[in-house]
C-alpha cells in the first residue's frame, strides 16, 4: 500500500516548460537553436565528419543504488511506455459563466535513487497544452519540491531514501592520515571514494531530494512540446505522465534500476477531502481561453 496524505485546497498557474522553470526539479532536454536560446552550460562538438553539432552531457543521469538500503547496484535500463490519453472532467469554472476541462491527479510518485528520462516519439514541435484545439496531442509535467523529513517520526515503514550518515569528530590521526604522503605509512594516501563518486569530469552530479513527502504547496505544472524531453532528477516527486488529447503518445524512458520495489520507485495517494482532487485545468471551456492552472482539491 502506498502512503497517502491530505492537501489543502489551493490553485496553481500552469506555466511552459523551460530550462529555467524547471531547474529545481530536472532537466529540460531540447534543441536550443530551434528557440534562439543560448546554452551556456552546455559543450559543443562537430560531429559526423562535420555533418551534425553534437551537444555534450544534456542531462543528468545519476545512480545513487549504493546508499540504498540493500546496497544493490543498480543497473541502466530502458523501457517504452504507450500512454493513452488520460479522461477529463468537466466541472464549472470558478471565475468565469463557462465550464472548466479538469484532469485529476491522485498519485505522486519518485525514484530515489535514480534520475529518469522521458524521451517522446512522434509528436509534432508545434504539439503544446496551452491554448492548443481539443484535436492536438501534449502531455503534462506535474512535480512537486520535497519536504523536509519530520523529526521524531515513528513510522516502521523501511528508510526510503539515503540519509546521511552521522558525523563524528574526527581525531587527530585521522586528520594526518589524510595527508600526503601518509604520516603513518610508506604510501600516499588515496582521496577518499566520496571525493570521486558522482561526479563527471569534475562537474558535481545533482544531489537526490530527500526523505521527505511531497510539499503539495509548491505543487508546479508545466505543458511540453512535442519537441522536449524531460529528466526527473532522483528523488524528484512527479505525477505519472499524463497525455491530453486524442492520440497516443510513445515515450522511451531512461534509469536504473535493482529489482528492489522500494526503491525503485515510492507513490504517495493524494487523499480528497470533499469533491474532486488535484485537477489540472486545461482550459476554460470558451474560445480563445487558455490552460490557466491547477485546481487541488484534497
Amino acid at each position: 500500500m502506498p502512503a497517502s496524505m491530505p492537501a489543502p485546497s489551493r490553485r496553481v498557474p500552469i506555466e511552459p516548460l523551460t530550462q529555467a522553470a524547471f531547474e529545481p526539479f530536472g532537466t529540460v532536454i531540447e534543441n536550443p537553436a530551434r528557440l534562439g536560446a543560448k546554452r551556456p552550460d552546455l559543450d559543443t562538438v562537430k560531429a559526423n565528419q562535420g555533418t551534425a553539432l553534437k551537444y555534450l552531457d544534456v542531462t543528468h543521469m545519476t545512480n545513487f543504488y549504493h546508499m540504498s538500503p540493500s546496497r544493490k547496484p543498480g543497473a541502466a535500463v530502458m523501457n517504452m511506455f504507450v500512454c493513452s490519453p488520460r479522461k477529463l472532467r468537466t466541472a464549472s469554472s470558478s471565475n468565469s459563466s463557462g465550464q472548466q476541462r479538469l484532469f485529476d491527479t491522485t498519485i505522486l510518485e519518485r525514484h530515489p535513487y535514480t534520475s529518469q528520462t522521458f524521451i517522446p516519439l512522434g509528436l509534432s514541435p508545434e504539439s503544446a497544452g496551452a491554448g492548443s484545439a481539443p484535436s492536438q496531442t501534449y502531455y503534462l509535467v506535474i512535480v512537486a519540491p520535497t519536504l523536509p523529513q519530520s523529526r521524531g517520526s515513528k513510522s516502521k515503514r523501511p528508510p526510503p531514501f539515503p540519509l546521511p550518515p552521522p558525523r563524528r569528530r574526527r581525531s587527530i590521526r585521522d586528520i594526518f592520515s589524510r595527508a600526503r604522503p601518509s604520516p603513518f605509512t610508506n604510501e600516499a594516501a588515496p582521496p577518499p571514494p566520496s571525493a570521486t563518486k558522482g561526479r563527471q569530469e569534475g562537474r558535481p552530479q545533482p544531489r537526490p531530494k530527500g526523505p521527505g513527502l511531497p510539499d503539495l504547496s509548491q505543487l508546479r505544472a508545466f505543458i511540453a512540446r512535442g519537441d522536449q524531453a524531460v529528466t526527473y532528477g532522483a528523488g524528484t516527486w512527479h505525477a505519472p505522465m499524463a497525455v491530453v488529447g486524442e492520440e497516443d503518445v510513445d515515450f522511451v524512458v531512461v534509469q536504473f534500476a535493482n529489482g528492489v520495489g522500494i526503491e525503485d520507485c515510492q507513490e504517495v495517494e493524494l487523499q480528497a477531502e470533499g469533491d474532486g482532487g488535484v485537477a489540472v485545468v486545461i482550459d476554460e471551456g470558451q474560445p480563445g481561453t487558455e490552460g490557466i492552472g491547477i485546481k487541488a482539491k484534497l
